[in-house]
């Protein structure tokens, strides 16, 4: 297994997952810049680079945490609540994420007057590439382990992640999933759809791959399975994967504009 710390800079150690946060923002906020030549709505790449900072410090990594805090251990963190600020223990909850970043986004648009669907058709293109990245992170960082390789025909698949057993590289699957998501992503983008379209298809593709790889990702231990064979990132997904649903039912159905 890779090291997950990168490289040492005096006592400061610089760690991959790190890394794959500043790679898949920096290369995020690029693309949606040149998206924006195609599709004009934001009215300067200040705009983009000013939505970038809050999406990711408060969407992400603020909404991120507490996700984790609240969808994933609340007991253990009501029990020590100083320990929700310790983030570099561990704990990020790509669904808290998802909803800081919508919040955060509605807030940007009202008080920018950018119209919300054409800005989240463009966000979540590279958004999704972003994601793929970060699960590079988890997999360099050991988290998120895959599930126990039972059927020995797939031990060639098998990962150690340091326990002594072979898992599937769940996060890699996960990676393939973001960049499977950006493409169709941008294939739509090409086709120059209805406003929304991209969005709301993004939370049905990553609703639907996210029940999907949570197959081979083992559920997290405090939790278990929900009803005895779903995980809570499953029932996430399938809540993500209804909202997408009605998002596009409304805008094909309800809306000519």
């Amino acid at each position: 297994m890779i090291n997950p710390i990168a490289l040492h800079i005096g006592p400061l150690s610089i760690h991959w997952y790190g890394i794959a946060y500043l790679v898949g923002l920096g290369l995020a906020v690029w693309i949606v810049t040149q998206l924006n030549k195609r599709w004009p709505t934001f009215k300067n790449n200040d705009q983009i680079f000013d939505l970038a900072f809050w999406i990711f410090l408060v969407g992400v990594i603020a909404g991120g945490r507490l996700g984790y805090v609240l969808f994933y251990n609340l007991p253990y963190f009501l029990q020590n609540p100083l320990k929700i600020l310790a983030i570099w223990e561990g704990g990020m909850s790509f669904h808290g994420g998802l909803i800081g970043s919508v919040l955060v986004g509605i807030w940007f648009c009202q008080k920018y007057k950018i119209d919300p669907l054409s800005a989240g058709d463009l966000i979540v293109i590279p958004g999704a590439l972003a994601q793929g990245i970060g699960r590079l992170g988890n997999f360099v960082n050991r988290e998120l382990v895959g599930r126990a390789i039972e059927n020995h025909h797939w031990d060639f698949l098998g990962v150690d992640f340091g326990d002594g057993i072979l898992r599937y590289p769940s996060q890699l699957f996960q990676c393939v999933e973001g960049i499977l998501t950006f493409l169709i992503l941008f294939f739509l983008f090409s086709k120059h759809p209805k406003k929304g379209t991209i969005l709301f298809s993004y939370l049905v593709l990553n609703g639907f791959f996210r029940m999907i790889t949570e197959l081979w990702r083992a559920p997290d231990p405090q939790i278990g399975f929900i009803g005895g064979f779903m995980t809570l990132g499953q029932l996430l997904g399938l809540i993500v994967l209804a909202i997408g649903l009605l998002g596009l039912a409304w805008r094909f159905r309800g809306h000519r504009a």
